[in-house]
């Protein structure tokens, strides 16, 4: 496995003038804020630094490198449970900073499982929300299958709010509600049904929903383990 982790820095001494890693790494933050992964490249993200594109891998070695960089940077912005603190409040803060996160950074998301993540942030990150559930009495294989599988909900729930989000939302029903029952009433009557539930019509109530079911199936572990 290759990662700028495994390699140093190099050392400030004939560097190019005026640019550093960390300014190199917010700039690309913003570029990939703006338009995603797959249109951030090296040329570009000189020009945004009026830099020639050789200076900076100086810096950072690869464009690769680089998005790992700008991962752990995200994985920063986490909060850290309180030494002592119960894992089950320290779990939801830290999911419910997951979906901000995703929200505010969708390429952070896609990047997550295509570049390798042992960033010194994400490492932290995961080391601090191991403590409080073991201490609950789940196994270190128990407490990091759970927070994978919280996780996975999460992100999964984020990306396809982020899809939503761009289409206008969904905390309303459509504007061709009739129309969809028109199509379906006869023969999927529940389905209609269904869609004349108002509360389903709120991203922030379907995320609660889902959450308050995962954590539930870890605390019946966890209860178990007592």
């Amino acid at each position: 496995m290759d990662s700028v982790w495994f390699s140093k820095p190099r050392p400030s001494s004939g560097q190019p003038l005026g640019l550093s890693r960390e300014g190199i790494v917010r700039k690309a933050m913003e570029m990939l804020d703006e338009h995603g992964l797959a249109k951030l490249s090296m040329r570009k993200l000189a020009a945004e630094l009026g830099a020639a594109p050789m200076s900076l891998y100086w810096h950072v070695p690869t464009k690769d490198a680089l998005i790992e960089l700008c991962l752990d940077e995200i994985y920063g912005e986490f909060p850290r449970p309180a030494p002592g603190a119960e894992w089950e409040p320290a779990l939801r803060e830290m999911m419910h900073t997951m979906r901000h996160l995703a929200l505010k950074h969708p390429w952070w998301v896609r990047g997550i499982g295509e570049y390798t993540t042992i960033g010194p942030n994400a490492v932290a990150m995961a080391d601090a929300m191991l403590e409080p559930m073991q201490a609950a009495g789940l196994s270190m294989v128990q407490a990091s299958q759970a927070m994978s599988t919280v996780s996975s909900y999460v992100v999964g729930y984020a990306t396809a709010e982020a899809n939503f989000r761009s289409r206008g939302g969904l905390d309303e029903p459509p504007p061709d509600l009739g129309k969809i029952a028109d199509l379906y009433r006869e023969k999927h009557p529940r389905y209609i049904e269904m869609l004349d539930q108002q509360e389903l019509w709120t991203l922030e109530g379907q995320f609660e929903f889902g959450l308050d079911c995962v954590i539930d199936g870890i605390k019946s572990r966890v209860a178990a383990l007592r």
